[in-house]
């Protein structure tokens, strides 16, 4: 078992020195670095630096990556100083921060498992933690915490995740063990074992109201007494909530680059369909199980009827009977779990209508990944589609008899500037072909439920009577995975009006870089 040693002492900060410390993983919302005199706008993959003073405003969070591979989530509200840091061989690393308000959650990296309280320390306003390769959560109140700002006692709150703690102050020492909790009132107050973490603890850190929790109804007494009536109260207690699991753990791949990993989350949905105005429509989703429903397991699966609400996509509720044909992908562990296929016959209602789905809808669905993993990418990536299914078309006569040439564009994504360049593709069918130059698009986050991609080309339509009509092509796509690094990306195409009905096309295809 790893250990933690914590010495509540209120020291001064030491002078400020300017050396590269680390890098932003996430910032969303209102994030803002302090520079010397200036402040900047904090941004996924910025750089921070030994002084710099990080302000996460209310709803803002921020993750942290330091150079020695821990990790520092930052909660709303909170005020988080780098007083000095090193860690380059050119001289003794050390890593002392200030923590001035609200409250942070750590992975302690190589700094930390040197064990030495001189080499690593965080302040507070009446503790200075000193840990030894852990993982911790410290919350400092100050008429801040509560459902009522100033309901919860003063002081710094901590509850140690893994190995166990020494808390030293003017009154000694006094140690607790892993999955325990603690407050102190003061640097001249003894610690106090809490029985349970209070509510506040444990604060989401995807970017997310948090109003989804429910609020703290702890008052400030009987939180500084928890502890003090401990051992007169029943031995056997529900086991303490743990906070959730890190989203962002980070690995650099073999070009150097970081790569960066975590659980799979919900599922992605990405659909094509021709709509009830003969329009081709192009829709990406988060979803969870219960939207889907499927038989099979594993890379066989179908997809028998959806019922997605427009909260979740974007465009109103889509369902069907199916007769359809499908595939699959995974890369062997479970962690992508792509399948697509063809709808046939039966209907699907989208925001627009009813259709009977001339010419079949598409669909792929997948493991998705968390938002946080794109958030926290940097660099570029081209992707190429390798499986999927064979477009169709809402013209009958164009899909039967002969199978339509198929190329998929290559996607070409920025991590940088979250912009998408769409590579030139043509859809090839017996009676008539599409053909589309290069488009453009962007990479989309949404904090807490997944990513994806929108993106649009503009080309043309000809058959041996139309010499050349404009096109259009929409996709929609989510990002599948853990390190996010698939993409299950539908596309719709649809002619300017060149009769009664828009000629439209369909198809989804599975991403992934250089196509292999």
């Amino acid at each position: 078992m790893r250990s933690l040693t914590v010495l509540l002492i209120l020291l001064s900060a030491p002078g400020l020195a300017s050396a590269q410390a680390g890098r932003f993983l996430l910032a969303v919302g209102d994030v803002a670095v302090a520079r010397g005199q200036a402040e900047i706008r904090a941004a996924t993959g910025m750089p921070v630096q030994s002084g710099d003073t990080i302000r996460v405003g209310p709803a803002s969070n921020a993750q942290i990556r330091m150079t020695d591979e821990s990790i520092v989530g930052l909660r709303p509200g909170t005020v988080f100083r780098i007083d000095a840091y090193e860690y380059s061989g050119q001289a003794e690393p050390r890593s002392i921060f200030s923590l001035l308000k609200g409250g942070f959650r750590t992975v302690t990296g190589a700094i930390g498992r040197l064990h030495s309280r001189e080499r690593y320390a965080v302040r507070t306003p009446t503790a200075t933690i000193g840990i030894r390769g852990t993982h911790y959560t410290v919350v400092h109140c100050d008429n801040d915490c509560g459902a009522d700002r100033g309901s919860i006692a003063n002081g710094t709150y901590g509850g140690v995740t893994d190995g166990r703690i020494e808390v030293v102050n003017q009154t000694g020492e006094h140690e607790f063990a892993a999955n325990t909790f603690f407050y102190v009132a003061s640097a001249g107050t003894a610690p106090q074992n809490l029985i349970a973490p209070p509510n506040f603890l444990y604060d989401r850190l995807e970017g997310q109201a948090r109003s989804r929790g429910s609020q703290s109804n702890e008052s400030s007494e009987a939180l500084t007494r928890s502890g003090l009536n401990a051992e007169s109260r029943p031995s056997e207690v529900p086991p303490p909530p743990q906070p959730s699991s890190f989203i962002v753990t980070e690995q650099k791949n073999s070009s150097g680059q970081p790569a960066v990993l975590a659980a799979a989350g919900a599922l992605g949905f990405a659909g094509a369909w021709t709509s009830a105005t003969g329009v081709a429509n192009s829709v990406s989703a988060f979803v969870s199980n219960e939207m889907l429903t499927r038989a099979g397991s594993g890379t066989s699966q179908t997809l028998t009827a959806f019922n997605i609400p427009g909260t979740a996509s974007g465009a109103a509720t889509a369902l069907g009977p199916i007769n359809e044909s499908g595939g699959g992908f995974d890369p062997g562990d479970g962690s992508v779990n792509a399948n697509w296929g063809v709808w046939t016959s039966g209907s699907i209602t989208d925001g627009i209508g009813t259709t009977i789905i001339p010419g079949g809808a598409h669909y792929i669905f997948g493991n998705l990944t968390p938002p946080e993993v794109i958030a926290a990418r940097t660099g570029t990536l081209l992707m190429f589609a390798f499986a999927g299914t064979t477009p169709t078309s809402n013209i009958g006569s164009f899909s039967s008899g002969t199978s339509p040439s198929q190329t998929y564009p290559t996607l070409s994504l920025d991590f940088n500037t979250r912009s998408v360049q769409v590579g030139s593709f043509s859809w090839a069918f017996a009676n008539g072909s599409f053909s589309f130059s290069a488009g453009s698009g962007t990479i989309f986050v949404v904090p807490g439920r997944g990513a994806g991609v929108n993106a649009s080309s503009a080309g043309t339509f000809s058959t041996p009577l139309i010499s050349s009509a404009p096109a259009a092509a929409a996709m929609s796509g989510a990002f599948f995975g853990p390190v996010g690094d698939h993409l299950g990306v539908g596309i719709g195409v649809t002619s300017a009006n060149t009769g009664a009905t828009p000629v439209s096309g369909q198809g989804v295809a599975i991403y992934k870089p250089g196509g292999a």
